[in-house]
């Protein structure tokens, strides 16, 4: 007992209370304190978090209030399960003594166990109105690597459960549920009051197919420039959400000598046709639509911007924007009606900087060297924006990025996009190990990151494709299919210059696979092979499965190549060495 108050004493020690009550009571809780978060976890509303990051202290304090006079768990899990947790219990039985212990989850078991290092810290417990409310804090790491689960940049599925009664709380999950957040990272909120709104709303009847990309346009409803301070999507049912894998908002601009009215507003009328790609052979007036202002992937929140940037509207007067959304339809559905709004925020009080997309990673949609064995653990591709097209495209003062999101499919399991300057690796802009393909959200830096002329932005995937079921995954629109980019936001604005790509085109590569050319098939929507004969026609996800010999050393030989063969740069928006 006395060892046990000791290392509590020494615990309590090393944080100071008095420091956290003035952290907790100075901090604003509209859009000045990016790192205090409010989320309702259970969807009748009876569970209610909030948490902020104390970066001094390198802590994250929680608040939860639950509408219960029993017991409350919440815990961090990196599986998004019971298995592996690390969870708290706590409470006020009715004698009034607050309760609250740490404990753990052993791998492959659902029990809780009491962790024998308490390494959360209980400041408040109390009962109420038929409330428990109770505030707790961990640090990000605490040297317990069996028994707790680190707080990072990673992704980390958040726990959540509340019984009626205080008795043998640790077995009973009676109320419970998991959401997924990035608990470090800063998240602003809308602040005027003053913002206006303009929505998209869009419903289609969804063709019988895996994968439709369906594009309509929209005229701006400003003449003069405003700036977007932030993008909401809105699903209205869950079938929505679930057959939604992303939006993608560019803005149109018409050719030299040609009034935008001219060319979009016909189209604007109607209900939008299928497209796929935003590239000059497309006959489709899509072609003028290069410039991507907002992407949402499947699983992610709406996005508000900092004070001192926006992304500029009708800077030259009447403007048009096209949406694509890209929908999923793997079971092939009849009759299914899916509809979903975009919430475009903007204002005519303009801010300081103009921010812009510049998409970084490989070349998409399918590149040859997005090409993954069947049943590979941890294969990695990397995309580069290179530092010749930096050099090429930055203006002498850089550019400075604030958010970025990392997009790719379901085999991913772990993102990162790297910085190199000089030929030396600098921090990452962003990482997540334990990433989850299902939510994608738009992510904040926590420090904006100034990139040079002449610096060196890596896209890096990691992949699993044993959930593709003894299939070779080659790049491609299809969810079933794979991407690795990011888009960033970034200011101040550089016109006309929007992605910085690459992909694999050297004949060593294509000798290892045995085939020469490759082209777009329109009618199947993917690349197929044009020589040799034999295997003309054949996508590269038949090719593989049907004619790779996919032992031991070719598939150390393909990473090999993953990782060390020369790239071809997309910069910004023609193909050179």
């Amino acid at each position: 007992m006395e060892e046990e108050q000791d290392r509590l004493a020494q615990k309590l020690k090393c944080f100071n209370l008095s420091m956290l009550a003035t952290f907790l009571q100075n901090a604003s809780s509209d859009n000045q304190n990016p790192y205090k978060h409010r989320q309702t976890l259970d969807p009748r509303g009876k569970y209610i978090l909030e948490w902020e990051v104390n970066w001094s202290e390198k802590r994250v304090i929680f608040n939860v209030t639950v509408e219960t006079n029993g017991y409350v768990g919440f815990g961090l899990s990196k599986k998004g399960q019971m298995s592996g947790a690390d969870i708290v219990i706590g409470g006020v039985d009715p004698s009034g003594r607050v309760y609250f212990s740490d404990y753990y989850v052993p791998n492959g078991s659902r029990v809780p166990e009491r962790d024998a290092s308490q390494d959360w810290i209980l400041h408040t417990g109390l009962e109420r109105n038929n409330q428990t409310f109770l505030s707790f804090s961990r640090k990000f790491e605490t040297c317990d690597e069996e028994q707790d689960v680190p707080i990072s940049t990673d992704l980390l599925t958040l726990i959540w459960a509340y019984g009626e009664v205080d008795e043998d709380a640790q077995y009973h999950f009676e109320k419970r549920g998991v959401y997924n957040a990035y608990l470090l990272d800063p998240i602003y909120s809308l602040k005027s009051s003053e913002s206006n709104l303009f929505n998209i709303t869009r419903t289609l009847f969804v063709p019988e197919k895996e994968t439709t990309y369906w594009c309509n346009f929209h005229k701006v409803p400003t003449n003069s420039k405003h700036h977007i301070i932030g993008f909401n999507p809105i699903f209205p049912s869950e079938q929505s959400q679930r057959h939604i894998h992303h939006f993608l908002l560019f803005r149109c601009v018409a050719p030299e000598g040609i009034e935008p009215e001219a060319l979009f507003e016909g189209q604007s009328q109607t209900g939008g046709r299928e497209c796929y790609v935003q590239v000059e052979v497309n006959t489709l007036e899509y072609k003028y639509c290069k410039e991507i202002v907002y992407a949402w992937a499947v699983g992610g929140k709406g996005i508000f911007f900092p004070d001192h940037v926006g992304v500029p509207m009708s800077e030259d007067g009447t403007e048009y924007f096209s949406l694509q959304i890209h929908y999923d339809n793997f079971n092939l559905l009849p009759n299914l009606r899916i509809s979903s709004t975009l919430q475009i925020h903007y204002s005519s009080e303009l801010r300081n900087h103009d921010l812009a997309i510049l998409g970084v990673g490989e070349f998409f949609p399918g590149p040859t060297s997005i090409y993954i064995p069947p049943n590979s653990l941890n294969h990695i591709i990397i995309g580069h924006c290179a530092p010749g097209c930096t050099r090429r495209i930055l203006p002498p003062e850089g550019i400075n990025v604030v958010a970025a999101l990392t997009h790719s499919h379901i085999s991913s399991k772990g993102m990162r996009i790297l910085h190199f300057r000089d030929k030396k690796e600098l921090p990452w802009l962003l990482n997540d190990d334990n990433y989850n393909p299902s939510y994608q959200p738009f992510r904040m830096l926590r420090k904006e990151r100034k990139i040079l002329p002449g610096d060196q932005l890596s896209v890096r995937c990691l992949y699993d494709t044993i959930v593709r079921n003894g299939s070779t995954t080659a790049g491609g629109f299809s969810t079933r299919q794979e991407m690795c980019d990011a888009p960033l936001y970034y200011y101040n604005k550089i016109p006309g210059r929007f992605i910085c790509l690459s992909q694999i085109r050297a004949k060593e590569y294509f000798d290892l696979l045995g085939i020469g050319n490759v082209t777009w098939n329109d009618q199947r929507k993917d690349f197929t092979i044009l020589t040799p004969q034999q295997f003309s026609g054949l996508t590269m996800e038949e090719y593989g499965n049907r004619h790779l010999n996919w032992d031991i050393a070719m598939r150390n030989e393909i990473q090999r190549q993953h990782l060390e063969q020369t790239h071809v740069s997309m910069c910004p928006n023609n193909l050179s060495v």
